[in-house]
């Protein structure tokens, strides 16, 4: 599953499907990416059954393949090749020696808890990094009204740029930026950060994975979009109201350098 827009990350995966066709595997490419490069066996992502799934891109193309897959928990493996990459764990260069490993079995499987979020009768696809509940088009300039219920008792009445609810592997992404805690990855709750609140009493909260949060846009509010791990976009009017909670597949990883998480992510500061 290579990075469309990328000739490098397709010219990469077109070695990737040779050595492991050597190596005794059967290998397919998404059949999106059948057009890119010249190889016969195909695959449909998100309908067909994989034993593994090799995605060589970035932090975006490993999101929406997680969307595209849905309530399949096909283990990914990850090749970094992209502006950012920190949900990669192999750099490119090392494509053999995780090929070896996956064959002979030395790698851990890592499952992340995901969220989804249900509003009247339609659910968004599920996320790893975060829901984004913010202002859009000409009311960007203004403030959304936002009311936070968690299990039906209320927590704030949110006025600024909005609000993102994430699981623990989005707590590093955009709720850090907007000032969130980190929460390690292979934890599980729910993240609730307030995107630049106008009040003091509006702060960051972390919640049990079994909460149910409802996210009400209330009336006198300006229209806001929820974006689903910056893939897709949905508007909300006011007194729309979205329900988000533990989705029931996590999202499973197939990890070779389990120990260097934290060095990963603090070596941003550095």
């Amino acid at each position: 599953m290579p990075k469309f827009n990328s000739h490098d990350a397709v010219e990469l995966a077109s070695k990737i499907l040779s050595y492991a066709e050597e190596r005794g595997v059967d290998a397919y490419i998404d059949k999106r990416a059948s057009t890119l490069l010249d190889w016969s066996k195909t695959f449909t992502l998100g309908h067909d059954i994989l034993d593994a799934l090799i995605v060589v891109g970035g932090d975006g193309t490993v999101l929406n393949t997680l969307q595209r897959l849905g309530d399949l928990e096909t283990p990914i493996a990850t090749i970094r090749y992209g502006k950012r990459g920190f949900l990669c764990d192999v750099p490119p260069f090392e494509y053999v020696s995780m090929i070896n490993r996956l064959i002979e079995g030395r790698y851990m499987i890592h499952k992340y808890m995901r969220l989804v979020a249900e509003g009247g009768y339609e659910r968004l696809p599920y996320v790893l990094n975060e829901y984004a509940l913010v202002t859009s088009g000409e009311a960007r300039a203004k403030v959304a009204r936002i009311k936070i219920r968690v299990d039906d008792e209320e927590v704030f009445s949110l006025v600024g740029d909005g609000v993102i609810v994430a699981p623990p592997v989005g707590s590093t992404a955009y709720s850090l930026a907007a000032g969130g805690p980190v929460v390690d990855p292979l934890m599980k709750a729910i993240i609730v950060t307030p995107l630049a609140p106008s009040t003091l009493c509006s702060r960051p909260i972390v919640l049990p994975p079994d909460s149910k949060v409802r996210v009400a846009v209330r009336s006198d509010s300006q229209e806001v979009v929820i974006i689903a791990d910056g893939q897709l976009m949905k508007p909300l009017k006011p007194g729309d109201e979205i329900l988000i909670h533990e989705a029931p597949t996590p999202a499973s990883f197939m990890r070779f350098y389990w120990g260097d998480y934290y060095v990963r992510l603090f070596s941003r500061c550095m």
